[in-house]
């Protein structure tokens, strides 16, 4: 079965400039942060000491790791069911990482979210385009999103 022949242009495109499309809230847990910790090994009190954070950390208890919150753009995506890449598209790689900010704390015990919204399109060779996807990831009460970072996506197509 071959690619739709569309697309080249509108099934890419007609993303372009729509509404972001919003997660549902995903719990950060202690236990969660605790294993990408031991599979990180960055084991920083922020992070694996409650009793410690509580009492000397910027967030009244511990925090995720930034790596932990640019990791769960992946969850996000694929959880999403209104975040759907073109039909037709054989597969997505994971194409990189463009202006990851990381501006507010992740509480443990918090809950954040992810605003998502197609920036740009651009192709990259035959049957090949490259996806640039802005995330904001808001924490649940906070006055600031705790990250912004856009990915990069390559949509590959079936030959034609």
């Amino acid at each position: 079965m071959s690619a739709p022949r569309s697309y080249k242009s509108e099934d890419i495109l007609k993303a372009l400039g729509t509404e972001p499309i919003v997660s549902d809230w995903l719990d950060v847990e202690q236990e969660t942060i605790d294993q990408f910790a031991e599979a990180t090994r960055d084991r920083n009190w922020l992070h694996i000491d409650p009793e410690r954070a509580t009492l000397e950390g910027p967030a009244g208890g511990t925090i995720a790791h930034g790596y932990w919150t640019v990791s769960m753009l992946s969850h996000f995506m694929h959880s999403t069911p209104a975040w759907q890449y073109p039909e037709g598209a054989q597969y997505v790689l994971n194409y990189g990482l463009d202006r990851v900010r990381l501006m507010a704390p992740v509480p443990v015990g918090g809950r954040i979210r992810d605003r998502m919204e197609v920036v740009k399109v651009r192709g990259a060779g035959k049957n090949r385009f490259v996806i640039k996807t802005r995330h904001t990831i808001e924490v649940e009460g906070g006055e600031k999103p705790a990250m912004v970072a856009e990915s990069l996506g390559m949509l590959v197509y079936p030959p034609a």
